[in-house]
């Protein structure tokens, strides 16, 4: 029979969340139709995630509301409040040599798994592995007239009903007050080691067909200042073998700084992140670019940002903006999202100027200012 473990520091404000959400529900629905300003709800953690796109002045605070619901190691799968901060749920994990089975970024020590969640960032091994989207298996939160509602199972076999889960991943709280969630787990690789080589920015598509090769021990790809950086997870032997096949040289390559946005390549004050088909080319500067994912996920500093829009929307791509002048959206919400907003926030209580400038398209794009990733 699995064990079940229900660690301390447990603290519940659901419904004391819940009452606050009600509260304004009400009020807004007390004014006259065509009211100038409405009451709304900036949802928000610990504010270590504004440049992810979360706000960092939240009147909505989940960060108090925290706690292991329900960890079953033998099953894989852990459930938490959306407070909780990562830190502690991996230091858990790591009794039972377990970890997430996604690997999430975590800006800070205070970030949360409700702002991981809201936010959507995956880390290197998104492309060799399990995306934080399909790693979550269900979820709790308050909807926008204050009621708190359940999506998905605590059992990876439990597929029954909506997947209206997963669209909480991403979403940036617009669709509801996230409360708690159940993850799926991994074992721990046995041995993780890196090697490097010198490669030209010419040579790396034919480098990223070779990689597609060393899977499933390749966890990682990260391609900066003319280095190319590969990260080899499995069992001892494997790894090793891989290794020897491999050539190149032994690195010490922080993964953890590239994962959490800490390597000094994104302390640039004009920061973008473009999202490209794998293997797909962006031409940038040398020294302006830091690449992940075979190509598909590429850090632009100090570029030009509408234009980078530009060419990523022609390669069929998008851009996201963590530091400097946003861009509008490239199209609208299409009518589906809109639906959805408007069955669980009918009111449009949630964020509702980031719905509007990460989710509709406007000539005019606010500008964010943000001292780092993680704060």
């Amino acid at each position: 029979m699995a064990e079940v473990i229900h660690p301390g520091n447990d603290q519940d404000y659901s419904e004391g969340l819940a009452a606050q959400v009600r509260e304004c529900y009400v009020a807004n629905t007390e004014l006259e139709t065509g009211a100038s300003s409405r009451p709304h709800l900036v949802v928000g953690g610990n504010g270590s995630r504004v440049a992810l796109g979360l706000p960092g002045d939240a009147t909505l605070a989940i960060g108090m509301h925290r706690g292991v619901i329900d960890y079953q190691p033998e099953e894989l799968t852990l459930r938490a409040r959306a407070g909780t901060p990562l830190s502690e749920l991996e230091a858990l994990l790591a009794h039972n040599n377990q970890s997430f089975a996604a690997e999430i970024p975590q800006p800070s020590p205070q970030s949360t798994l409700g702002g991981a969640i809201a936010s959507g960032w995956d880390g290197p091994s998104r492309a060799f592995g399990m995306a934080l989207r399909d790693s979550l298996l269900g979820c709790r939160l308050i909807n926008g007239r204050g009621e708190i509602v359940n999506f998905g199972g605590q059992v990876m076999k439990n597929v029954a009903g909506y997947d209206l889960a997963r669209l909480q991943v991403g979403a940036l709280g617009t669709l509801g007050a996230i409360l708690d969630v159940t993850l799926r787990l991994q074992p721990r690789a046995e041995h993780t080691a890196s090697i490097s080589f010198a490669v030209a920015p010419g040579d790396l598509a034919q480098w990223w067909q070779r990689t597609r090769s060393l899977r499933p021990l390749l966890t990682g790809t990260c391609y900066q200042d003319g280095r190319l950086y590969l990260r080899i997870s499995g069992r001892t032997i494997a790894v090793q073998e891989l290794l020897t096949q491999l050539g190149g040289d032994a690195t010490d390559f922080d993964w953890a700084a590239l994962t959490n946005f800490q390597l000094p390549f994104f302390c640039s004050e004009r920061l973008a992140c473009v999202h490209l088909p794998r293997y797909a080319h962006l031409p940038v500067n040398a020294g302006q670019a830091l690449v992940e994912w075979e190509g598909a996920r590429v850090w632009v500093r100090d570029g030009d940002h509408h234009a980078l829009a530009r060419v990523a929307a022609d390669r069929g791509g998008f851009v996201q903006i963590m530091r400097g002048p946003l861009v509008p959206a490239q199209a609208d919400a299409p009518e589906w999202h809109c639906a959805l907003r408007d069955a669980l926030d009918p009111k449009g209580l949630f964020n509702p100027v980031l719905f509007r400038a990460r989710f509709c398209s406007s000539d005019e794009a606010p500008e964010r200012v943000a001292n780092g990733a993680g704060h």
